[in-house]
């Protein structure tokens, strides 16, 4: 798809200021991260970038997806790129397996996964997606049946792991970009299996938008300008998602957030779809398809779902005490049967669990938590084998560990997860739930309350 020469050489020349305004303007006060891969696209936006003098930390990331014979050429290019202009450079090797089916989407979300993990509080994300990508985004989403959110395509900004996402070149063509290159003399590499049209993007860009622009030679204009009215209709959406939200008594929970099962159910079904699919955006960073909105349905919002359990890419969904919960699925660690025993030697000092939990006494207080004369010995953190019983300082007779659980309430997928503090051979503690009699600090006596800390 072919541009007017004069427009493409006037963008490639004015690309820095249009970088730079952007840029403008945005209250971002932490590093410009740029993901890299070391084609054209990402080696002018960061030439680019560095062209409008930035005042904050410039760091190049690359993912080596391991997919091509040529993938460690690559990352060799970017380094060398990054060191001749002067860049940090963060690196980053995935093993994604076979090919087959699926792989673009497999090696889209692992690299999203990579740049959620470098994010850090006020940085910007810059991604090199221009034009071009996004009337592809649009053909391909629509071979897929999405809906006005999907159709939407790529946003220019978004928020991204407590910073934000930006794809500042996406008013631009890939004729103007390529200009840019040429004109600046930039070196960058080519991956070949662009051109294998198997791909279903690639099918696109080179067999279908060729002879759409035959006929309609504004094709791509008119595909990003559908693109632009489904991205404020979905405004309009997001606006109704969110009164709706505000009636189903949204809170945050342990791993995640939860709203009011009854108040989703009350929905009308559009309604109920419109808000979770607003809701796990936000949330979870994910789209729900028809498929997974159908399985809430189905599964977490008739009947008996208690047990019930729905994994997308970024998130479980569940349902427990009337609540329907959005928990993230990378933080959902399970012990084993065959856990290790930890040994907690200071408990001055916290101690790290297996999933980012952690342990930690707070300060001494009267009549408060595990009595003080016995932090002064080590102890052992084991995990539910089954059978254990102990006996609350609160309750009047011991009791099944499995059926104190259940009554004090704790979401069922947290039961194995509560650690379980030991000392001298004794359970003494249930996570910060509750201190066993013979081990709780006296009326008059003073303790120290223990703190389980989730991610």
């Amino acid at each position: 798809m072919s541009e007017s020469p004069v427009n493409t050489q006037s963008e490639a020349a004015t690309l820095p200021a249009l970088l730079a305004r952007e840029l403008a303007g945005l209250d971002l006060a932490g590093r410009w991260l740029v993901g890299l891969s070391g084609g054209v696209d990402s080696v002018v936006l960061l030439h680019a970038l560095l062209a409008t003098g930035p005042t904050q930390p410039v760091v190049a990331v690359h993912v080596n997806h391991g997919l091509s014979s040529l993938a460690d050429e690559w990352e060799a290019h970017c380094r060398a790129l990054c060191q001749a202009w002067g860049v940090a450079l963060e690196i980053r090797q995935l093993h994604l397996g076979e090919g087959g089916s699926g792989i673009e989407e497999r090696a889209r979300l692992a690299r999203y996964g990579v740049f959620r993990e470098l994010m850090q509080p006020a940085d910007a994300l810059l991604l090199g997606h221009h034009r071009s990508d996004q009337a592809e985004t649009v053909l391909f989403r629509l071979m897929r049946g999405a809906g006005v959110r999907g159709l939407a395509a790529m946003a220019s900004h978004r928020p991204l792991a407590g910073g934000r996402l930006l794809r500042p070149l996406l008013s631009l063509g890939r004729e103007a970009i390529e200009a840019y290159a040429k004109a600046q003399g930039l070196s960058w590499v080519e991956d070949h299996s662009n051109t294998d049209t198997d791909f279903d993007r690639n099918y696109l860009r080179h067999k279908v938008l060729p002879l759409l622009a035959a006929r309609w030679p504004e094709a791509e204009r008119q595909l990003v300008r559908t693109a632009e009215h489904c991205r404020e209709a979905d405004a309009l959406l997001a606006d109704l998602a969110a009164l709706d939200l505000s009636a189903c008594d949204e809170q945050p929970a342990a791993l995640g957030f939860s709203v009011k099962r009854s108040a989703l159910q009350a929905l009308t079904p559009k309604r109920q779809r419109n808000l979770l699919r607003h809701w796990l955006l936000r949330r979870c960073g994910q789209l729900p398809g028809h498929q997974a909105l159908a399985d809430i349905d189905s599964q977490l919002l008739r009947g008996d779902s208690h047990s019930a359990c729905i994994g997308l890419s970024w998130c479980q969904l569940r349902v427990y005490g009337g609540r329907l919960f959005a928990l993230d699925l990378q933080r959902q660690w399970q012990p084993s049967a065959v856990e290790p025993t930890l040994y907690w030697v200071d408990l001055a000092e916290p101690l790290r669990l297996p999933g980012g939990d952690a342990l930690q006494f707070g300060p001494a207080r009267v009549g408060a938590g595990l009595a003080e004369r016995f932090c002064a010995s080590s102890a052992e953190v084991r995990w539910r084998k089954g059978g254990e019983r102990c006996h609350p300082a609160a309750r009047g007779h011991s009791q099944t560990l499995k059926k104190l659980l259940q009554e004090y309430d704790l979401p069922t997928w947290l039961r194995s997860r509560v650690p379980l503090l030991y000392l001298d051979g004794e359970l003494a503690a249930v996570g910060d739930l509750w201190v066993c009699r013979e081990f709780a600090a006296a009326v008059d006596e003073p303790g120290r309350p223990l703190c389980w800390q989730l991610p």
